[in-house]
């Protein structure tokens, strides 16, 4: 017979050794990520005083001798051992077969579960207890339950369960259940399984499982996902089931297949690494013979991967992708920024950072067209490769900062001029660096040089040096003042920055990679017009612009910010890109910036850029947001509106998330062209979400591809937490659709 320590306190009342402890319920401690604790749980009960690992406490109103080797306790009876305790009314302990026999609000506390009914014994031999007739409680998990017979091995940490009711819900009459013959539930896998199991939907059976595997806590495992249904007029019926493989901590895998009712079955894959410096994910989309194209085979595959060396200093970023045709993302594509897609990227990064020193950039990259309405030689570049080096160097007060800023590249495109470009930029600045000024004079010269081939009528080799000069100066001002209540601080920005470049002409260059900046505030600043390097823009200009910002000195919010400038140009800009004329205005479009955050969810911010040579409003954009913190409303309206040469674009987007219950969610998107007279996409759904479970059914319409054919999908998702892991649904598409939007399940 093994040897048992126990230390016995009898606690009756009137015990001069401590007060009663008794053991009663009251709110648990709520640990769990779903539901919150609305359930009442018995508390356990801990030691009086530290013991040595594997002596039992046993503390009771009364005690007796029954017999040899059997102990009887009475009245609010509580047994330690280590980190299994028990409660009852009345416990006999059996020496001889190492047993207690609990009566009466029997309970149990072990490592996995906690659980209760009328009568309960406990082995200590094969550290086994059995329950019958009790409800039991996941320690680290969700679910909770009825259970007919409850048999826990403790030493296995595997629970077993018959005539089970089991659910994650935390009410008295729960939203879903499922009842199963038998449960096993395996704490140290975090999993659970049953068979023979009926979902019931308020009390209403609607599927049955003659096997089901779920979590019972937040860790990976192999098993399906909840499916995601759908429909489209362009694909009809759709159905995906992802099956997830978990198949090491940092590896996981993803297969979904997927029925198209008018097209066919495709196959999907996802596999996803993730080591100390590496990670990267492979995804494949295949429809063998597509239905609607004449049985023709459609694939898209994509790579990404990223890589950290030397310390984490270096960093190597791929990109690969491929489609098997051009209306792939047309008939696919989930919304008008993929189907539009007109070129697919494919790139390799490598960037090398050495704070204070230097910085060195690489890439490789070509693209495949995806878009056939475009000519061929008309799209990007290909860079094979490209290398940039910039120095670092930190400016320091009244001291001569030298810096240089260094690219190679080799540019290739079929049936266009081609060859490597050379561009170095040497500069030395001289700041005057105060707390109420900023003033950095700048001297640079930039030289570029081509060797070119298939270059039709320009030189196979040329080269261009231009220099340049410019003063950057900022002033810093500030008070404070009391507005509307509030302290606050004002601060005053002013800004002028003096550019001179002059000109050389640049008409026998090829154009490689290089357009011209769009007009917004900080681009007034920009050294140069023209993106790339093939054109150096010729310049004798004066920025002149101001920033001022309200700060809550009791918070530390910016409350509001307004900038605005415009440059002024003392000379006609000539150089330029092929088919531009000479820029002949004397002064830039007015840009004027405003910010504010009003408190208590609300924000809006607008932009106007006014041409004063033509007096029109080139762009203009205003934007309100209403984002309440802990609400769940999310409120966007924004209105754009630009000139173009063809066509004015003007477009009104209204977006929302309305909770009209604690568990009912409106949401909803129209983006519409005003100039057009239609809607671009429109969204509309609900969402009913609780602790344990969650629906959503959303609707949406919108242009497919670039000639304004429209598609209509309705999409479905449904989730029992804790019961099923999660799906693809639509919650990725209603981020970007609804700014400010966070999905629940």
């Amino acid at each position: 017979m093994r040897q048992l320590t126990i230390k016995i306190l009898l606690l009756g009342l009137g015990s001069t050794l401590c007060a009663p402890v008794l053991a009663q319920f009251s709110n648990a401690p709520d640990t769990w990520w779903l539901c919150p604790a609305d359930r009442v749980l018995p508390v356990r009960p801990q030691y009086t005083e530290p013991l040595e690992a594997g002596s039992t406490e046993i503390r009771s109103d009364t005690t007796r001798i029954v017999k040899d080797s059997i102990t009887e306790f009475a009245g609010n009876v509580e047994i330690i051992r280590d980190s299994r305790s028990i409660a009852g009314d009345v416990v006999t302990y059996d020496d001889m077969n190492s047993q207690f026999d609990v009566h009466g609000h029997a309970t149990i506390w072990d490592a996995g579960l906690t659980w209760q009914g009328e009568h309960a014994l406990f082995n200590m031999e094969s550290d086994i207890g059995r329950l019958s007739d009790g409800n039991f409680w996941l320690n680290s998990g969700r679910g909770r339950g009825y259970a007919e017979r409850v048999e826990a091995d403790r030493r296995n940490n595997v629970s077993l369960l018959e005539g089970v009711d089991y659910t994650t819900c935390t009410a008295e009459n729960p939203d879903w259940r499922f009842s199963a013959n038998k449960i096993r539930l395996d704490h140290d896998a975090g999993r659970g399984s049953a068979r023979h199991a009926l979902l019931k939907v308020r009390n209403v059976p609607v599927f049955y499982f003659p096997y089901i595997n779920f979590p019972l806590d937040n860790k990976r495992k192999s098993g399906f996902l909840i499916p995601t249904i759908g429909s489209s007029n362009e694909s009809g019926f759709d159905i995906r089931t992802p099956y997830y493989f978990n198949i090491a901590p940092n590896q996981d895998a993803t297969f979904t297949p997927r029925w198209l009712g008018d097209r066919g079955v495709m196959l999907g894959g996802q596999y996803r690494y993730l080591t100390e410096n590496h990670e990267g994910e492979l995804g494949i989309e295949l429809l063998p013979s597509d239905d609607r194209r004449g049985d023709k085979s459609r694939s898209l595959i994509s790579f990404q991967h990223q890589s950290l060396f030397d310390g984490r200093r270096g960093t190597v970023r791929a990109n690969i992708q491929n489609v098997s045709d051009a209306q792939y993302f047309e008939d696919f594509g989930r919304s008008l920024s993929v189907t539009s897609q007109r070129f697919l990227d494919r790139s390799i990064n490598v960037r090398y950072h050495r704070p204070g020193q230097y910085i060195v950039y690489g890439i490789a990259q070509s693209y495949q067209q995806v878009d056939d309405s475009s000519r061929s030689g008309s799209g990007p570049y290909k860079r094979l490769p490209q290398i940039q080096i910039q120095s670092l160097i930190p400016a320091r007060h009244l001291t001569l900062n030298p810096q240089l800023n260094a690219q190679t590249t080799y540019f290739d495109r079929s049936g266009s001029v081609s060859g490597s470009r050379v561009s170095i930029i040497p500069s030395v600045i001289y700041p005057f660096i105060k707390p109420y000024a900023v003033i950095i004079p700048k001297l640079s010269v930039r030289h570029t040089e081509y060797f070119l081939h298939n270059e039709g009528a320009l030189n196979s080799r040329e080269s261009v040096s231009v220099p340049i000069a410019s003063i950057d100066s900022k002033l810093f001002a500030e008070r404070t003042l009391n507005l509307f209540g509030t302290s606050m601080l004002q601060t005053l920005e002013p800004r002028a920055y003096y550019l001179y470049i002059p000109k050389d002409g640049q008409d026998d260059l090829p154009v490689f990679d290089t357009g011209e900046f769009t007009v917004s505030f900080q681009n007034l600043f920009r050294e140069n017009r023209f993106t790339g390097r093939d054109r150096v823009g010729d310049a004798n200009q004066l920025t002149l612009a101001a920033t001022t910002r309200l700060l809550s000195l009791h918070s530390g919010l910016e409350v509001l910010r307004a900038s605005f400038g415009q440059i002024y140009y003392f000379e006609n800009r000539e150089i330029n890109l092929p088919g531009r004329l000479t820029a002949k205005d004397g002064v830039s479009d007015f840009v004027g910036e405003l910010a504010t955050n009003l408190g208590n969810g609300w924000s809006a911010r607008a932009v106007i850029q006014y041409d004063p040579n033509d007096s029109t409003t080139e762009r203009a954009s205003y934007d309100i947001n209403y984002r309440p913190s802990g609400t769940g409303v999310v409120a966007n309206a924004s209105y754009r509106r630009r000139r173009n040469v063809s066509r004015d674009v003007e477009q009104t987007d209204l977006s929302f998330r309305l909770p009209i219950t604690n568990s009912l969610n409106l949401l909803g998107r129209w983006n519409y062209s005003l100039e057009r007279n239609r809607t671009l996409e429109l969204v509309g759904g609900v969402e009913l979400d609780s602790c344990c479970w969650g629906a959503r059914l959303v609707g949406r319409r919108f242009i497919r591809n670039t000639v304004g054919e429209f598609d209509t999908g309705i999409f479905l998702q449904i989730e029992f937490k804790g019961l099923a892991g999660y799906g693809r649904g639509t919650d990725s598409f209603l981020r970007k659709s609804i700014p400010g939007y966070e999905s629940y399940f």
